[in-house]
């Protein structure tokens, strides 16, 4: 944020000095400009990587407070996408950007199925389906991206696909093939999930709506 206040500051300077008329219309265009980049991605994603490499205590306030900030990194990567979208000025620019914020969505909801897993121990099923949804939303979501781009996985996927693969196998979630995935596959999975933690007498987190775009 500092970086685009210094920006916005000395934008309007310079353009004075070079033509006091043209600043109105120039400053705008250039801050816009500048704002089309992976400062903040690179930000958020600095927390996601510390959340993996730091587990949450197994207390059960802890699991609720890192499932929080978990949450909190989604809707921050969510509201960057809606961002970038009206400010970049090209599919090339948001592309790659896109593609940055899908992975470390994804790799948050990995993360925040396996705070999941721990708060639902006494209750089997459910350590196992209220995951199952979370991973679902991160599958699709690298998939609405694979299939938008023709097939072809970004770079920037490579390290979450297989943190995906293995929660998956874990809780007995079959990952389609990109083609296959979808908003209907997802709500398959959702509406299986949630039926089967009925039984359980209070599953924390409840299931939530859909977070993946469909």
């Amino acid at each position: 944020m500092t970086r685009v206040c210094c920006v916005a500051f000395a934008l309007p300077v310079v353009a004075m000095l070079v033509s006091p008329g043209s600043t109105r219309a120039a400053t705008p265009a250039l801050l816009a400009a500048n704002r089309c980049n992976s400062q903040t991605i690179d930000d958020v994603s600095g927390r996601v990587r510390d959340y993996d490499r730091h587990a949450a205590g197994g207390g059960s306030t802890q699991l609720l407070q890192r499932y929080g900030a978990i949450a909190d990194v989604l809707s921050m990567l969510n509201e960057e996408r809606e961002i970038l979208d009206s400010i970049c000025s090209s599919d090339a620019q948001r592309a790659p950007l896109f593609a940055q914020i899908a992975a470390f969505s994804a790799w948050a909801l990995a993360l925040e199925s396996d705070v999941a897993v721990k708060l639902n121990v006494s209750c089997g099923t459910a350590s196992k389906a209220l995951p199952a949804i979370m991973l679902a939303d991160a599958w699709l979501g690298l998939a609405n991206v694979v299939n938008a781009n023709g097939g072809t996985v970004p770079p920037a996927f490579a390290e979450v696909i297989p943190k995906i693969q293995t929660r998956a196998a874990v809780v007995g979630l079959a990952l389609p093939p990109w083609p296959d995935a979808s908003a209907y596959w997802r709500d398959q999975v959702r509406a299986r999930s949630k039926s089967a933690v009925a039984a359980c007498p209070s599953p924390s987190p409840s299931p939530s709506p859909p977070s993946s775009p469909s």
